[in-house]
């Protein structure tokens, strides 16, 4: 029966280690979530990349010419010095494929240091 006891809690232990690493490695979006007292998001602030028909070496804050993407290929093709990606704060998560303003209220935060085309993935 103490054997069983001990089989039994180090089970249980490993599937918490696992249930738990599988949220903390779920992504690389990266997203930055804020919320109130009673657990409601009140922004959520993440990397949008900058459309290829909209690419420029400035910054954009028109909110339309970015989409996010969580796509594990999704990055920016090297080769140019355009700015690629940027962050930008919303009142909701956003899905792949929507822009800034499709996710609500969108904010610019600031450009990210990636420089290319985004590779559409």
């Amino acid at each position: 029966m103490k054997n069983f006891k001990k089989i039994a809690l180090g089970l249980m232990v490993g599937a918490m280690a696992i249930g738990f690493s599988s949220f903390i490695n779920s992504s690389k979006s990266h997203l930055l979530v804020k919320r109130n007292a009673k657990g409601k998001i009140i922004s959520v602030t993440t990397s949008y990349f900058r459309l290829p028909a909209d690419a420029s070496t400035g910054t954009d804050m028109n909110a339309s010419h970015y989409v996010f993407s969580d796509g594990a290929l999704a990055d920016c093709i090297s080769g140019t010095n355009n700015v690629c990606k940027s962050e930008w704060t919303t009142t909701n998560t956003p899905a792949d494929g929507q822009s800034p303003a499709d996710a609500g209220s969108p904010t610019f935060v600031s450009n990210d240091g990636s420089r290319g085309i985004y590779n559409g993935n």
